[in-house]
């Protein structure tokens, strides 16, 4: 039951020249460079492959990439050689980051990536995007709201190319969902942690101050909050 797993099956999060990833860093392109308006030092957060990393480098930013995973790192490393970039990729935890206070202009943290948290693992999360962000630093969070997509998620959605859902199982508190998703070659489970839109805007309000929400589509956004 493991997000390497899914990670693997799904180019979206781990082939920059896919398709379905250029997708991603379409729809996310435009707002972010409105609101990242002058330049600075930014944080690329559970970076994956570096894809969002690059894009920024790409309109003058100074960029760092963490990730927990080390073959996420390992990739964006080597598309980093490809692409002669001069972004520092970095395997690092969320948790405890290995930077000094007040180190960045910008956190991001893209890509739905509040699912893999517990809520006192992801308040650790937010405590040390404060911390690492200057003062007035900007915070932008890209989140999908599970409860809303749980509810409408039905046995054989079709998710990417091969895979559908062939059962979702969800724990008794609804903190947790376990989905199971299939192909014609194989089989994995994955354990998501559930976060609604308003959970994961009252635990941000204890450290930033709320400045827009962006509704990208019925149920994923983009906040920005301030230091």
């Amino acid at each position: 039951m493991s997000f390497k797993e899914y990670y693997r099956a799904f180019k979206a999060y781990t082939d920059i020249n896919s398709k379905e990833y250029q997708r991603r860093i379409e729809e996310l392109e435009p707002y972010l460079l409105r609101v990242m308006k002058k330049k600075g030092k930014v944080l690329d957060l559970a970076c994956g492959v570096g894809g969002f990393s690059f894009l920024l480098e790409d309109h003058g930013f100074e960029v760092v990439g963490v990730d927990i995973d080390e073959e996420m790192i390992k990739k964006a490393i080597e598309y980093a050689k490809e692409k002669n970039s001069k972004v520092k990729f970095i395997v690092g935890d969320a948790r405890k980051l290995p930077f000094e206070d007040e180190t960045f202009d910008y956190v991001l943290f893209l890509g739905n990536t509040t699912v893999h948290f517990s809520p006192k693992e992801l308040n650790e999360v937010f405590k040390e995007v404060k911390r690492v962000l200057k003062k007035d630093g900007l915070f932008l969070i890209n989140f999908v709201d599970m409860r809303g997509l749980l509810s409408r998620v039905q046995m054989g959605t079709i998710v990417g190319e091969e895979y559908w859902i062939s059962r979702v199982m969800i724990d008794e508190g609804e903190k947790t969902a376990v989905i199971e998703y299939k192909s014609e070659k194989d089989s994995f489970r994955v354990r998501f942690a559930i976060w609604g839109k308003t959970a994961v805007e009252l635990l941000a309000k204890l450290y930033f101050t709320p400045l827009e929400s962006v509704k990208l589509d019925d149920i994923s956004y983009l906040n920005v909050y301030k230091k």
